[in-house]
């Protein structure tokens, strides 16, 4: 079963909050919980509107675990911070370093506010729900995850797996006693209304294949995605997984193909950043078109062409 339109319980443990397009995960257990995910900014008031609706004491929220140091994946932890003034924000190195920077930070900041715009438009948030503006140029992170370390809500316990290939920094989560997994961008980006993949292995084609098939061996029931949905049932989870590999093995084909029949790469980057930015439009063409170039040349690297 695909899981939209939060917020909604996904499991007696898992809450899927924020919006559809930057869900924030809610996990708790034994009086404890955990939000996964730092979202956009917007997702700090979306996200405090919600918990009334669960009950969920602020005061309960330890841990802010973050997947990755991406701007629609931090923007909302100074807003989390002050809704949960007890929580620890956990990241993994790459990304802790990131959130510390003040130059990327103050990038991140551009983009979110480019996100609130596209958000506003389409009616996922309200004026009332755009973000405070910062009032620090970083992000403190009190805890560092790596490869092999566990999270710990209540008495559930979730591992934590190194899955590079979308960033160096992403980490995925993993409680083999509910099978939930937490994946953020690791599968790419997918439109769940049309079932199929936009692959965003932007670091690295090979880890981004091997992170994938990793996480497709878990045996998960719940995957928890960065945008747009959970997916949830054995077979449902199987068949999601297959189809994210599948349809990044053919993206790269696809630029593999074309490079090969003469197409130049940097066109071929504007053509894929046009393409995709036409379905989503959720930031200018040139931000997609830079992130296509980036495919492009992971692919060619793979295949030991010079980009």
């Amino acid at each position: 079963m695909i899981i939209t339109n939060p917020p909604v319980a996904v499991t007696d443990n898992l809450l899927l909050l924020g919006t559809t397009d930057y869900p924030i995960y809610l996990v708790k257990d034994g009086g404890e919980a955990a939000v996964v995910e730092g979202g956009v900014g917007a997702c700090g008031p979306v996200l405090e509107a919600q918990l009334a609706k669960f009950a969920i004491a602020p005061e309960s929220v330890k841990q802010i675990v973050i997947t990755h140091g991406h701007p629609d994946h931090v923007m909302a932890v100074p807003a989390f911070r002050r809704m949960f003034p007890g929580a620890q924000v956990l990241a993994s190195q790459i990304a802790a370093a990131t959130m510390g920077n003040e130059k990327a930070i103050g990038f991140f900041a551009k983009i979110d506010g480019a996100l609130t715009a596209w958000l506003l438009g389409k009616g996922a948030i309200t004026e009332s729900q755009k973000p405070q503006p910062l009032t620090e140029p970083k992000m403190a992170v009190e805890q560092v995850l790596k490869e092999g370390d566990t999270v710990a809500v209540g008495g559930l316990k979730f591992d934590v797996i190194a899955t590079p290939g979308h960033s160096d920094c992403s980490l995925s989560f993993f409680e083999p006693t509910r099978k939930i997994a937490i994946v953020a961008d690791v599968t790419g980006f997918y439109f769940a209304d049309k079932k199929t993949w936009w692959p965003m292995y932007f670091s690295d084609y090979a880890a981004y294949m091997n992170s994938n098939r990793r996480l497709a061996a878990l045996g998960a029931e719940v995957v928890c995605l960065a945008h747009n949905a959970v997916i949830t049932g054995a077979d449902e989870v199987k068949k999601y997984f297959e189809g994210a590999i599948a349809s990044a093995e053919a993206y790269h084909k696809r630029i593999i193909d074309a490079v090969k029949g003469g197409k130049d790469p940097r066109a071929l980057a504007g053509e894929l950043g046009i393409e995709i930015h036409a379905v989503t439009g959720s930031l200018p063409v040139d931000f997609f078109q830079k992130n296509c170039s980036l495919l492009v040349k992971n692919s060619m690297k793979q295949e030991g062409m010079a980009a």
